[in-house]
């Protein structure tokens, strides 16, 4: 008999991630003839005292529902806990927004896919290795706006972004009563009222400067739902993607937009790309910050990969070659 705890957002997915907490607490029952315990969600900070309650028992297998940012936080609260050593407790993920771009990689587009995948992994003992990247930077005090603050750690797993894709999320977040198109309509709307940004970059210890209209740093290949953006990348490959578009035009932009679902704008020559194990970003003025499609702000970001930092649930023929 196996003892699990499913941490959920209720008022994710407009209200389907409780649906989908009940559906699998019921398959739960069925498959392994104990109850599940559903932890719900109040806050953004309460994700990860959810995260950190399903560790204490060493026999409780931590389940996961959200979108990409929920996973994140319910992460994020465990490696806070570890010190950012190394996670070994498994854990199972169930996809609960309106993107859930992460598990995209492995083939799984709905909770359906997702749910079974789980239960069979569970069954199987099936656990895969996952790569996640460590960000370090400086908060962001609002008395004080021209100074960097304290030293902030954080992990992503799927995206971090600055620029334009920062800019795009902070109007999606504000845009998700229209679900999955709210990063549609954003980016639309950034790509006429956005300028080059100036940084100074620093990958694998060669500096430069750069304008641009972001840099975008990826460890899985989908963001936005189903947006394409990094179609070279593995979860545990060891390495970072990096993404930097160099569009003067806002048409030329807008017009090389769609790519960004096909994966084919990597080709374009306006288009820098590379992988990275280490990247460091310097600005003027404090950033916004896509971290998993959820927003930080702060001063002089730095990046490193972290492989096989994590271990999910997960069925050995979802994972990509």
């Amino acid at each position: 008999m196996k003892k699990g705890t499913l941490v959920f957002n209720p008022n994710s997915g407009k209200g389907k991630a409780k649906e989908r907490a009940t559906n699998f607490a019921s398959v739960w029952k069925n498959e392994f003839g104990n109850d599940l315990i559903l932890r719900p969600t109040r806050s953004l900070a309460d994700i990860r005292v959810a995260a950190l309650e399903t560790i204490q028992d060493p026999e409780m297998v931590p389940i996961f529902m959200g979108g990409d940012g929920t996973l994140s936080e319910s992460v994020q609260g465990i490696a806070e806990h570890q010190n950012f050593q190394p996670i070994d407790r498994p854990v199972g993920l169930l996809p609960g927004g309106t993107g859930n771009s992460f598990l995209r990689d492995f083939g799984v587009t709905n909770y359906e896919e997702a749910r079974d995948n789980l239960i069979g992994a569970l069954r199987s003992k099936s656990v895969q290795n996952a790569d996640l990247a460590i960000i370090k930077y400086q908060a962001y005090k609002p008395e004080r706006p021209d100074q960097p603050g304290s030293s902030v750690r954080r992990i992503t797993f799927n995206i971090f972004g600055v620029g334009i894709i920062a800019d795009i999320t902070e109007m999606a977040v504000k845009m998700r009563w229209m679900g999955a198109a709210n990063y549609t309509v954003a980016s639309l709307w950034k790509i006429f009222s956005h300028n080059l940004y100036n940084f100074e970059i620093t990958i694998d210890g060669k500096r430069e400067d750069m304008a641009c209209n972001m840099i975008s740093v990826h460890n899985s290949q989908y963001t936005g739902g189903a947006m394409h953006i990094a179609p070279s990348v593995r979860v545990n490959d060891g390495q970072l993607f990096y993404l930097v578009p160099r569009y003067v035009g806002k048409l030329t932009l807008l017009k090389k937009f769609p790519e960004l679902f096909k994966g084919t704008h990597v080709n374009s020559d306006q288009m820098r790309t590379g992988f990275v194990k280490n990247i460091g970003i310097r600005h003027a003025h404090p950033m916004w910050m896509n971290v998993d499609g959820e927003l930080e702000r702060g001063w002089n970001p730095d990046l490193s990969i972290q492989p096989n930092f994590w271990k999910i649930y997960m069925m050995a023929e979802r994972m990509l070659p």
